[in-house]
């Protein structure tokens, strides 16, 4: 099975049926036809790795966790993360597989979506938005494809979610450092130098590579965006990135005897409560930090936008702005003062009315310059 195109332009899919029977199908000529061409290949292989059989209503009886495990096949072939795909299987394996393999998907209802949000009702707002999207993109796939017809979230919209505040202050990240690991202490260094997101997506990701000794800039790939930025370092982080250049074992510059780091949660957390930290925070706050100083210190917008890697001023605008201290009153005092409007056109009235000739000297006037 694959796709094919006739002398004429129009593509076709071949493929033998179960009883061994070869047979065509033609889509047309053109770009929609080729889409559609290419969906029913997949739809094709997805029978034939599923051994999926037709039901009396002449459908396909396909579960949940048949359907979750093509998408992820197609996830990793185009190139997805290997974080996304870890969570993607262990949210598939360990939370929505075991509450949806109930029946067939073109038998899963909204009510149904409904029942998993309840199950989750002790969990945040963000994670049971996060679950539902990852279950709208599944369902999408097998509709796209014609796996499937039904999708029961498609009227779904993502609930809002209430705004986390960091309060992670500088004084407060220095004394996480000084009672951090060695390891986590260098993690939460460049972080802090380069405004990263934590993690494999874009800390843990970066290697010595993407350092330009020369001009004093690092580049970091954004998965979130699929763009490159370049941070310019200062001359002392420049300088601590050489001597650990010398020492590194691998190519990564976080690591942990020559081996990739893939996550600090339980030793941040370890160092947070050595530190005296009482409220809630994750590495995550750190790159908040990094934000808010620039911005408070006068930095401009779209600077910090692109060193975020932010794909518009008007994300960071809207996450950042409220963090600023003092921005909305400095704004205010700017307005001029209404009194001191009142009190100029007061001036002004007075001046005015010094000027104004009475009437009966205005008749006199007139009177000597009547023409005889």
């Amino acid at each position: 099975m694959s796709v094919h195109k006739k002398p004429d332009g129009r593509c076709y899919v071949s493929f033998r049926d179960e009883k061994g029977k070869q047979h065509t199908k033609t889509f047309g000529r053109g770009r929609q036809a080729l889409k559609e061409a290419q969906s029913f290949d997949l739809k094709l292989e997805s029978e034939r790795k599923l051994g999926i059989r037709p039901s009396t209503q002449g459908g396909l009886e396909v579960y949940f966790d048949q359907l979750a495990q093509l998408y992820t096949d197609d996830r990793r072939a185009a190139g997805s993360s290997n974080s996304y795909i870890y969570d993607l299987k262990n949210l598939i394996n360990n939370h929505l597989g075991p509450l949806l393999n109930i029946k067939p998907v073109d038998e899963l209802t909204y009510e149904d979506m409904m029942q998993i949000a309840g199950y989750y009702k002790e969990r945040s707002q963000s994670t049971r938005n996060r679950y539902f999207v990852y279950l709208r993109a599944i369902f999408r796939f097998g509709v796209r494809h014609g796996i499937t017809k039904n999708n029961p979230l498609q009227n779904w919209s993502k609930k809002k979610e209430a705004p986390r505040k960091s309060m992670l202050t500088i004084e407060d990240l220095r004394r996480i450092i000084s009672h951090a690991g060695p390891h986590l202490k260098w993690a939460l260094e460049v972080q802090w130098h380069l405004g990263t997101r934590p993690g494999p997506s874009e800390l843990l990701a970066l290697k010595w590579e993407n350092v330009d000794f020369g001009k004093g800039i690092v580049s970091v790939f954004a998965t979130k965006t699929g763009d490159w930025r370049q941070i310019p370092i200062s001359s002392e982080f420049l300088e601590s990135l050489r001597s650990r250049r010398e020492q590194a074992k691998s190519d990564f510059i976080v690591e942990y005897n020559g081996r990739p780091m893939k996550k600090f949660r339980r030793s941040f957390d370890t160092a947070c409560r050595r530190a005296g930290i009482t409220y809630a925070c994750r590495m995550y706050d750190v790159r908040h930090l990094f934000a808010t100083m620039l911005l408070s210190g006068g930095a401009d917008l779209a600077a910090v936008s692109k060193l975020l890697g932010h794909s518009t001023t008007y994300e960071t605008a809207n996450t950042y702005y409220e963090l600023l201290k003092g921005e909305k009153e400095r704004a205010v005092s700017l307005l001029p003062s209404i009194k001191e409007v009142e009190r100029a056109d007061a001036e002004m009235a007075t001046e005015g009315a010094k000027k104004v000739v009475p009437l009966r000297s205005r008749s006199k006037m007139l009177s000597k310059n009547v023409i005889q």
